[in-house]
């Protein structure tokens, strides 16, 4: 189908044809959330008209001029079409009476800071550029800014960012170790369809070529390549939404799209909903600071990565960055049902203190995925019954931290019931010669905790989650890397499946010291084609060995005590991660009451499901199959959603 695979969900009969390429992802569709009865306006950007009244019949027509006149109570209702803006919002509604902006029922409502002129008329807005690659075209008119980043306008897959022109002209597609530097070089890389605004003309060029990669496949870009033959989403400077200081405001069911810098902007805010919105990012998706009390429900924010972008492309070639960054103090945000999908690095969230992050679609970040920093003095960020998905770091640590800081009692990383699927892998960078095997786009990650620069790693509770890998973790450390980075920290694994599909995973604890305050128990280990052939003692080395005697001291049982080996026997596991995954647990599954009883302290939705000696992994055996995403479109009984 090009953006489903196997979701546990009927599949849609026929698929729209598309210029382009397949969307990666389900595009926006209409909101049939009920219209509210009082206190209601309207704009129209087609048929409205500043100087009316914002009633139904003489809507207003810009957000500018509509978004001024809300008072505390209102709702602004956008009329289907595009608003070509970006706009600034300071929102001042009270706790009793919220503003509410949103889509009018039934109709798609989409703020676009870019350049109309691309998407509306294509055929005008370009004109061939000869002396330039081949299938170069520039824009009739000059821009003081803008160009960079966009997206096909029927697909909403993003284009490529270029930094030269060498890259944006190049035939080559290999890569090869002087493309490290980001500097001009002689013979550069195509990096797909993208484009370039030219400094010193102010036009924007962009290049449509097909990507030429073997073992792309349906990867490739093979679409239209005539520029004046689609609707572009073309960026802007200015992002699609920026509230300043707005509070008890509430942004329903629209698209935000069109900005170079991000979807949206929230500076100094205070009780904030995003619900039913998506979001197309460009450098990033979404810059928040100083904000209290954010809450994002049903929401879709997609980033930066085309279907043949790799890691490369983007660090090396574009310019990286994040999906999420939050600045500042920023406290109390809750995630629920999102979607956060095809970017580079996913969340840096150091400043932020109290979040809770569940039943969210997390897949396809190239490089790092939650980054909370290193250790925090204060508040509990519960990041529970997620699904996290090609990822080729999913937890990591960046800055620098001289000293350990005194944590409050309680604060810290709460990760828990989240399925961990990473058996598919990450597209790290392009092959240095023709391989039609593709192999180089399904690179395997290795490690789930990580850092940058050695910091403290924050506190951290992981406990019940179910962790696949591919090939298991990098030198076999421990409970798949989280036996790493333990220093000046505190960390508890307690509870986890730790599958790999082949060979057999390590039980290197050789980076724990006894200072350490790491305790790890109640853990399930296994091997999908090893495990069946295991005839020794999976554990007997290393509870021989004098870590895990010293290990006493610190956690009296000893380290992993109480860790088993043994199938935990899925309904439904695939190999290669491509066909749907079931998670619970077949009668007889090595799982089953074989984990630690926990601290009643540690939050957990399913602790009443799993009775007295809970299940090891996600999802006890008696429980029901949590959904994720947007409206909870994607069940865990039957998970596999294709990035294409």
């Amino acid at each position: 189908m090009g953006l489903l695979c196997a979701l546990g969900i009927s599949a849609i009969a026929a698929e729209p044809q598309y210029l382009s390429h397949a969307p990666m992802r389900p595009l926006p569709e209409a909101s049939i959330r009920p219209m509210p009865t009082e206190a209601l306006h309207f704009v129209d950007a087609a048929k409205g008209d500043d100087a009316n009244a914002g009633t139904k019949e003489q809507p207003w027509k810009t957000l500018k001029y509509a978004t001024r006149q809300l008072k505390p109570g209102d709702t602004l209702s956008l009329r289907g079409g595009t608003y070509y803006e970006s706009v600034v919002l300071s929102a001042q509604g009270t706790a009793e009476k919220p503003i509410t902006i949103r889509a009018q029922q039934g109709e798609l409502a989409i703020i676009d800071a870019g350049l109309r002129e691309f998407f509306e008329d294509p055929a005008h807005a370009w004109e061939p550029y000869p002396q330039g690659g081949e299938g170069e075209y520039r824009s009739t008119k000059s821009y003081p800014s803008g160009g960079g980043f966009g997206n096909f306008g029927d697909s909403m897959i993003p284009f490529h960012r270029y930094m030269n022109f060498t890259d944006l002209r190049s035939k080559n597609e290999f890569w090869r170790p002087a493309l490290e530097n980001r500097a001009d070089d002689p013979e550069g890389i195509y990096c797909g369809p993208g484009t370039r605004r030219d400094p010193d003309t102010g036009r924007i060029h962009i290049r449509l070529a097909h990507t030429q990669l073997a073992g792309l496949g349906e990867n490739a870009y093979l679409g239209e390549t005539d520029p004046r033959k689609l609707p572009l989403v073309i960026a802007g400077d200015g992002y699609a939404l920026a509230l300043v200081k707005s509070q008890h405001l509430r942004i329903q069911d629209l698209v935000l799209r069109g900005s170079k810098l991000g979807a949206a902007k929230i500076e100094n805010c205070e009780n904030v909903e995003f619900d039913g919105v998506t979001l197309y990012g460009g450098s990033m998706g979404m810059r928040i600071s100083g904000t209290r009390g954010l809450r994002m429900a049903d929401c879709a924010l997609r980033g930066h990565a085309a279907p043949w972008h790799s890691r490369f492309h983007h660090k090396n070639r574009a310019g990286s960055g994040y999906l999420i960054m939050t600045e500042g103090a920023c406290t109390d945000f809750e995630f629920a049902r999102c979607e956060f999908t095809d970017h580079h690095d996913f969340f840096a969230f150091s400043a932020l203190e109290n979040m809770q992050f569940h039943e969210c679609f997390v897949e396809n970040f190239n490089d790092d995925g939650f980054e909370p920093g290193p250790k925090r003095e204060r508040g509990r960020v519960l990041i529970y019954q997620n699904y996290i998905s090609r990822c080729l770091s999913p937890f990591t640590a960046h800055a620098k931290q001289a000293i350990p800081v005194t944590s409050e009692p309680g604060s810290g990383l709460y990760i828990y019931r989240n399925v961990i699927d990473l058996r598919r892998g990450t597209y790290k960078s392009p092959p240095e010669t023709a391989d039609p095997s593709g192999a180089y786009y399904d690179q395997p990650t290795e490690i789930i905790a990580h850092d940058h620069g050695s910091p403290i790693h924050p506190v951290a509770y992981v406990y019940q989650n179910t962790f696949l890998m591919r090939e298991g973790s990098f030198r076999g450390w421990y409970a798949f890397s989280w036996g790493a980075h333990t220093g000046g920290t505190t960390r508890r694994v307690f509870n986890n499946i730790f599958a790999q599909i082949q060979g057999v995973p390590g039980l290197n604890a050789t980076g724990i010291s006894p200072q350490d305050d790491f305790q790890a128990d109640g853990n399930l280990y296994w091997s999908v084609r090893e495990g069946g052939k295991q005839t020794w003692d999976f554990f007997e080395k290393f509870r021989q060995s004098p870590q895990f005697a010293a290990s006493k001291q610190h956690y009296a049982p000893g380290l992993g005590a109480g860790d088993r080996f043994g199938d935990p026997q899925f309904v439904s596991l695939d190999a290669e991660g491509r066909q749907s995954l079931d998670i619970h647990l077949k009668p007889g599954s090595a799982a089953a009451g074989g984990g630690v009883v926990l601290p009643a302290e540690w939050p957990d939705p399913l602790r009443s499901v799993s009775g007295g000696a809970p299940d090891i992994g996600a999802l006890p055996g008696k429980g029901e199959a949590w959904k994720v995403g947007v409206h909870g479109r994607i069940s865990l009984a039957g998970v596999v959603e294709k990035t294409k």
